[in-house]
């Protein structure tokens, strides 16, 4: 049985006219900085990635499938929120979890961002990214259609709004018979992680949560936007200044807000089921990174399509952790130890790439005291390290140096509702080592977007594979300036890394 679509995750930026791609270029480098989220980043990428609009949409369908097979793993093993909890071992405080929550896709699936490393052209997906505190959406939007603005000829489109895919999720939620109106909440937070605490003071992440609050009322819902600690009620429901709340715009995980009065309010609220948060905390349970595990463990129990998509678009993943049977582990040390190189260990409940360790940066003393150590308590994931496919990307930095140099890219799309709208794209700084550490924004990774080339939905354009470069000069007809750009690319990667 054929595993259905396949995506061939190509940059065809180097395809594309050269007076064009010089153009965009040269208005990136006149255009003022360009800040995601309050993350001060010292680089910044001065064009989009490129790919065929029949790939992306392609690509969205072998997502929806990776997360379909995710929430499937899970529910052999579980029934609701509460017993996935338990299975996981995880140790984080979710207050808003309802343990009586069944696992259905309409709930749990209903925002992912997952992220796939792309590996000859092929995108391979090593995180799941599901839940509440998924950032990025304005910045990414308002990036994408200023590249798409300073593209001269038009042949390049924006990706769907995820701005507006979010909203019509949204108010979905609380769909009403007959029409009738129902009220959002956009709720401000004081937290000491997270968003929150990037930003400074409430009035700049209410500035940040503005778009949302205004795409909620373009579906048709009525919005309040009030700071957590307005609102009152209970188990009877929720209020703010005398308006009922129908469902709540969360932006964070219940154990990062301060406000432990109003989470209790909300707790009662949610557990009573007199206002639903638009994505529930079960979600991010489905976000562990041992879920890819069990998802392997399973192979034989998936149908022979579903078995297929795991093995080309999941790399192999083992969870090391309390409640393991003594023969397991020892058979995993023992392969952790002999394929150190291969291989990469990450918490399964981690955020932000803390605790990521690349087998091949650390020596084989340190590699095994780290897992025997750290899974005495806590759950590890090990997983098939993955050397990325690189592209030549234009950077500049805050005090105006341009470089270039071929990077990796996480690419990470989101999916609302089970519908690809917009992505979000991470490199790696120019000046930093892309084999050592995770490309996330919370370890200095440079934030980035796509637009999409339009063309015959069953003929995407051909793009060959990327041939070696031999000399200094990248696509856009530049001489790197920056020491590392002058560097060949490495040979063509083999197939696994991360």
């Amino acid at each position: 049985m054929a595993c259905g679509p396949r995506a061939t995750m190509r940059d065809l930026w180097p395809r594309l006219p050269e007076e064009s791609r010089s153009a965009l270029l040269r208005r990136s480098a006149e255009a003022d900085w360009w800040v995601l989220d309050a993350l001060r980043t010292p680089w910044e990428a001065m064009r989009p990635l490129v790919f065929s609009e029949a790939e992306y949409h392609r690509f969205a369908a072998l997502t929806a499938g990776v997360l379909r097979c995710a929430l499937l793993a899970c529910r052999r093993r579980a029934g609701t929120a509460g017993e996935l909890y338990d299975a996981l071992n995880d140790r984080r405080e979710l207050r808003l979890l309802d343990p009586s929550q069944r696992l259905s896709a309409a709930c749990l699936l209903r925002m992912a961002r997952p992220d796939a490393l792309v590996v000859d052209g092929t995108p391979w997906f090593v995180e799941l990214n599901i839940g509440p505190n998924i950032y990025g959406v304005p910045g990414l939007e308002e990036r994408g259609a200023a590249f798409a603005r300073s593209w001269p000829d038009g042949t390049l489109v924006e990706p769907p709004s995820t701005l507006r895919a979010r909203a019509a999720c949204l108010a979905d939620v609380v769909a009403a018979p007959g029409g009738r109106r129902r009220r959002a909440l956009v709720p401000t937070w004081r937290a000491d992680s997270g968003i929150a605490a990037k930003l400074d003071g409430t009035p700049a992440l209410r500035r940040y949560l503005r778009p949302a609050a205004e795409a909620a009322g373009a579906a048709g819902l009525d919005v309040s936007v009030a700071d957590l600690s307005e609102v009152h009620g209970g188990a009877g429901g929720l209020w703010v200044d005398g308006d009922r709340v129908d469902v709540v715009f969360n932006q964070f995980v219940s154990a990062v807000p301060a406000d432990g009065r109003a989470v209790g309010v909300l707790r009662a609220a949610v557990l009573a089921d007199t206002v639903q948060l638009f994505v529930p905390e079960a979600s991010c349970l489905l976000s562990a990174k041992q879920v890819l595990a069990w998802m392997h463990e399973d192979l034989d129990r998936y149908a022979p399509a579903d078995r297929e998509l795991i093995r080309r678009h999941v790399p192999w993943t083992a969870w090391l952790g309390p409640g393991q049977s003594a023969e397991r582990r020892r058979h995993l040390l023992d392969r952790a130890v002999r394929d150190r190189a291969g291989l990469v260990v990450k918490p399964s409940c981690g955020r932000g790439g803390a605790g990521f360790v690349a087998g091949h940066a650390v020596t084989a003393r340190e590699w095994l005291d780290l897992l025997t150590q750290r899974s005495r308590e806590h759950t590890l994931v090990l997983q098939h390290r993955l050397v990325p496919d690189r592209t030549w990307m234009r950077f500049r930095s805050r005090d105006g140096t341009l470089t270039a140099a071929p990077v990796p890219f996480v690419l990470s799309p989101f999916l609302l509702g089970g519908r690809i709208a917009g992505a979000c794209v991470r490199h790696p700084a120019p000046d930093t080592d892309p084999a050592v550490g995770p490309l996330n924004t919370a370890t200095g990774a440079v934030p980035n977007t796509v637009l999409l080339l339009p063309g015959p939905a069953d003929r995407p354009p051909r793009c060959p594979a990327p041939a070696r470069v031999t000399r200094p000069d990248h696509p856009d007809g530049c001489r790197p300036a920056h020491p590392r750009g002058s560097q060949e690319t490495p040979r063509r990667p083999h197939r696994r890394e991360q």
